[in-house]
């Protein structure tokens, strides 16, 4: 029995548009594990969900599924191989930096708008073993800049 797990070296997964995520990807397994590789996926995503009230049912349905992708970045973290029986960690970084032409939204879950940043690892694995998977979201915030509340 294997196990994955995603762990960001910021504990509130709070970051800004430039920053660096960076963190370990976990495995653990009680014997050697051979592996096909182990990818790294960091998407954002705005997805727009209409309400079934203002427009029709068709509408909703068909604008629902076109979510708009502001982030995608992959990353081989380790070639096809074997692991060592135990824990094992995997350091990564990647930049946080939006697709050509779009922008980095802070993070919001709403009634009709979702935007999400996540964070993916995929170990594939032989064909008699399912593949191993795990995802964790992180925050995007802006930095606003301190006005005072008095003028002179």
């Amino acid at each position: 029995m294997a196990s994955l797990d995603i762990r960001l070296k910021k504990v509130n997964k709070v970051y800004r548009e430039g920053d660096v995520i960076a963190g370990v990807v976990v495995v653990q397994s009680k014997g050697e594990l051979p592996h096909q590789g182990i990818t790294l996926n960091m998407e954002g995503m705005v997805n727009l969900l209409l309400s079934t009230k203002s427009v029709g049912l068709f509408e909703a349905f068909y604008n629902s599924l076109k979510p708009i992708q502001l982030l995608n970045y992959n990353l081989d973290i380790i070639k096809p191989g074997k692991l060592p029986s135990g824990k094992t960690e995997i350091p990564f970084e990647v930049p946080l930096k939006p697709k050509p032409g779009k922008t980095l939204y802070e993070t919001y879950h709403g009634v009709f708008v979702n935007i999400q940043y996540l964070i993916k690892v995929e170990m594939k694995r032989s064909l008699l073993n399912k593949d191993l998977q795990k995802q964790t979201e992180f925050i995007i915030e802006y930095k606003f800049p301190i006005k005072p509340y008095y003028t002179s």
